[in-house]
């Protein structure tokens, strides 16, 4: 038996006391051959003092052998020591054996420090020596899915998932649909996903086609993979907006109540559930399960200013006048949004506050003279006031958005009649 598989029995016995010896004797003694499977043996074990050893043994043994700088680079850059590991790394010449190799360690350290683009750099270069080698098309496909350059990296994975559905623990056919997802592409994402459904084994993969199945607009096919999420892991909190606006728009407003009450069991901070579940709750005329969900998604975030002009419309409906006034009451002006002045404006008026009620109309105008439903309402506050000019130019407005309203379409015509234009 050589020292070094002496040296590597005591290591598998945890006779630790015994490995600088039996190293010391290896070094000595055994044939550079079996050294250099024991320093990569050493290395798979975590042993990498160890292999530091040996490997510069074999460098002092053989300095032209660049393979040997190349394996104890890897190690120092592992270890912390990048100045002595980049050192060894830029000494492999291009004409030798081990310069491609020197490349894809130089790739993964930049890589791993974040360096993408020096990453990408050396990676292409190690492609030019050896176009036809998959793992460097995959790193390079790796590395352009990282840099959002999704263009480049799609037809890098399929052509190599032409030739095997993995590439180590990665999926190569998720990532062709999540790079189509990556370029907008959702409807073709969604129908890859359809003829490869047999890829979706993990969670995070059905949660991710249920993402791009809502983007694609498929909200059966979303419902039924974020279904199968939440069961299989009932607190993966992400998938839960995406089920509720699925269910939302397949129109199915119990479920998606149910779905946004459920993830704020797990996550009571998503924002977003709050007003999907408060927008369910209206639809299905639960107006107390909207204001308790609007009301709690302000305390988790009171400048949250969907939620606010949600329960403020809620308060308007309600005929709590005062209330919805109130939630805009420590708000600046240049804080308040057109949708904002618009539901003061209802507020004042339901309070008989005419002259606050058409100042705040006035302020929302220029945001919403494209909305018709807010320009139907201006108008009748007007027409109340007694003010024709201004309905007049308001029904101008409104009348191309709504030409069907006969009703406003006749007032228009009086107006006109009683004043001229």
């Amino acid at each position: 038996m050589t020292y070094s598989e002496q040296l590597l029995d005591a290591i598998q016995a945890h006779k630790f006391s015994e490995t600088r010896t039996l190293l010391k004797q290896a070094l000595d003694n055994d044939d550079p051959e079996i050294l250099a499977s024991l320093a990569e043996n050493l290395s798979d074990l975590g042993f990498t003092d160890l292999a530091k050893e040996v490997y510069r043994k074999l460098i002092a043994q053989f300095p032209d052998e660049d393979l040997f700088k190349v394996y104890l680079a890897e190690i120092l850059l592992n270890d912390g020591q990048e100045d002595d590991g980049l050192s060894l790394l830029y000494g492999v010449e291009p004409e030798s054996d081990a310069y491609l190799e020197s490349l894809l360690v130089q790739a993964d350290y930049y890589q791993s420090e974040g360096l993408l683009e020096t990453a990408r750099a050396k990676m292409n270069q190690a492609r030019e020596l050896a176009p036809d080698e998959d793992a460097i098309e995959f790193g390079l496909a790796e590395l352009d899915y990282l840099m959002e350059l999704s263009e480049q990296a799609l037809p890098l994975y399929q052509d190599l998932a032409e030739r095997q559905k993995m590439f180590g623990e990665v999926n190569l056919n998720q990532r062709i649909f999540q790079t189509l997802a990556k370029l907008g592409r959702y409807e073709e994402a969604a129908s890859f996903i359809n003829g490869h459904k047999e890829d979706l084994l993990d969670i995070d993969s059905k949660y991710q086609a249920g993402v791009i199945m809502v983007q694609a607009k498929q909200f059966k096919q979303a419902i039924q993979y974020l279904d199968e999420v939440i069961k299989q892991s009932p607190d993966y909190v992400n998938a839960y907006p995406f089920l509720a606006q699925a269910y939302g728009m397949e129109n199915n407003f119990e479920e998606e109540l149910y779905a946004a009450q459920t993830g704020l069991g797990y996550n009571e901070l998503d924002e977003e559930l709050y007003q999907l579940g408060a927008d369910a709750a209206l639809k299905l005329g639960k107006q107390a399960d909207a204001e308790d969900l609007l009301e709690r998604g302000l305390k988790v975030n009171p400048d949250n200013s969907s939620l606010r002009l949600m329960l403020a419309n809620l308060d308007n409906y309600e005929g709590k006048y005062q209330e919805a006034l109130d939630l805009f009451g420590q708000l600046d002006d240049a804080e308040l949004e057109p949708q904002a002045h618009w539901a003061m404006a209802q507020a004042w008026q339901g309070l008989d506050k005419y002259d606050q009620a058409q100042s705040e109309y006035l302020l929302a105008y220029p945001g919403l003279q494209d909305n018709a439903a807010f320009l139907r309402q201006m108008a009748l506050f007007f027409d109340a006031a007694g003010q024709k000019n201004l309905v007049k130019q308001v029904l101008a407005k409104y009348l191309p958005l709504a030409p069907n309203d006969e009703e406003m379409q006749e007032l228009y015509t009086d107006l006109l009649d009683d004043g001229g234009e």
